[in-house]
């Protein structure tokens, strides 16, 4: 596992660049109990055992980008549900900023943090919390779809170099972690109703008809919107739903 830096961080973050590591999110916790201050990423060429939600497998060979971010205790824990919607946030503006302008609007959020790209996934998004004796430790795992894609039965996927945009996974990142550092501040100075605006502006699906996919059934209805904790808001004939986390299938796709 070798290490070196070379990355470009904002004020306030630092990077770790490795060769190959299992998993990112695994090693950014490992360097929090080992002591690491917070606001670190780890980023890897290659993971040899990376993975989704659900403990689903994540394709990681070179090419694409594999960070993740460590954060302790990044806000009062009444609030944590909201931060899968301002990492989303964050990824969209880094992936926009390596788009022209005139195929963003291409570029969309499926709720409640995968990053899509003319409706094919583009970017995938884990976020893991741990207690320690220090308080509580949050880590953002990204992974972005540079150079290729993984094949999967699911969904569909596509990649920054299909698309006709090809990025260095170096370049990504810088603009990953700036946006990041942004959109952490924007959050942490004032209340969430803005950045749930921003997200719904970004959002795939408000308005129609989606499937959600729930540990012990599936549920359609209207995707409503976002309640003021970031929850999907599902109409369906039983009234209007709050859903902290579930997969979501659009009517089409």
């Amino acid at each position: 596992m070798a290490e070196g830096s070379g990355l470009i961080c904002p004020a306030g973050y630092t990077a770790i660049h490795l060769d190959a590591v299992g998993s990112t999110n695994a090693e950014a916790f490992e360097r929090a109990r080992q002591g690491a201050t917070s606001g670190l990423w780890i980023v890897a060429r290659r993971q040899t055992a990376g993975r989704g939600r659900r403990g689903r497998l994540w394709t990681s060979e070179p090419g694409n980008l594999y960070s993740s971010l460590m954060l302790r205790d990044p806000i009062e824990e009444a609030r944590l549900g909201e931060l899968p919607l301002v990492v989303a946030l964050a990824v969209h503006d880094a992936v926009a900023a390596a788009l022209p302008p005139f195929t963003r609007a291409d570029l969309t959020i499926k709720w409640p943090n995968d990053i899509l790209y003319g409706g094919a996934k583009l970017c995938g998004i884990l976020i893991e919390a741990a207690s320690t004796p220090e308080g509580r430790v949050v880590v953002a795992g990204i992974g972005i779809n540079c150079a290729h894609h993984p094949d999967v039965a699911l969904y569909s996927a596509t990649d920054l170099a299909e698309a006709g945009y090809p990025t260095e996974p170096e370049a990504m990142f810088a603009l990953l972690a700036a946006a990041m550092a942004r959109r952490l501040a924007e959050w942490r100075a004032g209340d969430f109703s803005s950045l749930r605006e921003a997200w719904l502006s970004r959002a795939r699906g408000v308005g129609e008809a989606i499937t959600v996919r729930l540990p012990t059934r599936e549920v359609t209805g209207i995707f409503s919107g976002l309640d003021s904790e970031g929850r999907l808001l599902l109409r369906h004939d039983g009234g209007l739903e709050p859903i902290s986390a579930g997969d979501v299938f659009f009517s089409r796709s």
